[in-house]
């Protein structure tokens, strides 16, 4: 038999091994007595993710894990990777471990969920990795879901790696599910039917391109697309590591017109995350129990809503992000930097 493809690991010497680990990945065809052989390099960049995230994914590179997936599309760079779990990085950063994903992608979904009035109609912008479909559909009245993502690169990962197949439980190919690849800016700009449940899983501020998403300007156009009994929720950083970021999307969501609840919940890989409820009326603050099967959270989400004073405190230092006058992406570096 004859290989049809292999990973060679080559690891720099010198200086240069301080910083590009690469992988070559060669990928051979056979045709008749004739080989052909493509390789491609990859190489960890030192202008791409934080600095904790880039040492894991370096030790990653260097020790012998699987590479499931490298690349790079126009939008940002992506591996896949086992290790003693299933990490997605994206340009160097993570975005979810599967030893302890579902404490998140839960906290996401449930607590809106659980307080929309109905679940027909649910738009989910971001989460290209189905991880966040995967909870909505757990609920069995849920007959449309409209998931925008920008790169068709993660999609058609998510669809077909069958590790990740595995994590995201098929659901970006269940047929309730309609996958729109373009900006979610554009894509909330159409005639639109009121939606009961509204999901943003975007990435974090990290630069002007992220940071446009977090404005009263996108958070305007959605409370328009959702409907009158609908729920909103929107991931908002660590609360812990950022707290300004964190206060200032919902400051952001809250000028658009919409009311706003805080909450958070510890996830091991990044410590406390929060996020914001939003609706166009009051919400209670008597949380409903999840009424589907979960394993992270317990059935009880009031412990979510409880944000330790000394996050509290930093309230007041929050500002409003617009595309006028984007803020959001600066805070974020003066934050993250200090750690």
């Amino acid at each position: 038999m004859k290989a049809g493809s292999a990973f060679v690991y080559e690891l720099s010497r010198g200086h240069e091994s301080k910083n590009k680990p690469a992988i070559k990945d060669l990928i051979f065809t056979y045709d008749g007595s004739k080989k052909k052989a493509s390789e491609r390099t990859v190489e960890l960049r030192d202008d791409r993710g934080n600095a904790y995230d880039s040492i894991q994914l370096k030790e990653l590179v260097e020790g012998q894990h699987n590479i499931l997936y490298h690349g790079s599309s126009q939008f940002q760079d992506i591996t896949l990777v086992e290790a003693n779990d299933l990490r997605l990085y994206l340009d160097q950063e993570l975005q979810f471990s599967s030893l302890d994903e579902r404490h998140y992608h839960e906290a996401l979904v449930f607590p809106a969920m659980e307080m929309a009035s109905d679940h027909e109609r649910v738009l989910i912008l971001g989460g290209g990795d189905g991880l966040a479909l995967r909870e909505v559909l757990k609920y069995p009245n849920v007959k449309h879901v409209d998931l925008v993502d920008i790169d068709p690169q993660v999609i058609g990962l998510a669809k077909t790696n069958p590790k990740l197949i595995t994590q995201n439980n098929c659901s970006l190919l269940d047929e309730r599910v309609n996958i729109h690849l373009e900006d979610a800016k554009k894509f909330i700009l159409r005639e639109l039917q009121p939606y009961n449940v509204i999901i943003i899983d975007f990435p974090d501020p990290v630069d002007p391109v992220i940071s446009s998403l977090y404005t009263i300007e996108l958070f305007s156009q959605t409370a328009k697309i959702l409907s009158k009994q609908g729920v909103l929720v929107c991931q908002s950083n660590s609360p812990e590591d950022t707290p300004t970021v964190f206060w200032s999307i919902g400051k952001t969501i809250n000028k658009a017109g919409l009311n706003t609840l805080e909450y958070n919940v510890i996830v091991p890989s990044f410590g406390l995350w929060g996020f914001h409820l939003a609706s166009h009326f009051k919400l209670p603050r008597i949380i409903p129990s999840i009424s589907v099967q979960h394993q992270a959270l317990t059935s009880d989400m009031s412990n979510l809503f409880t944000i330790p004073s000394s996050i509290k405190e930093v309230r007041g230092k929050a500002v409003m992000n617009s595309l006028k006058n984007l803020k959001l992406h600066k805070l974020y570096k003066n934050e993250i930097e200090k750690w």
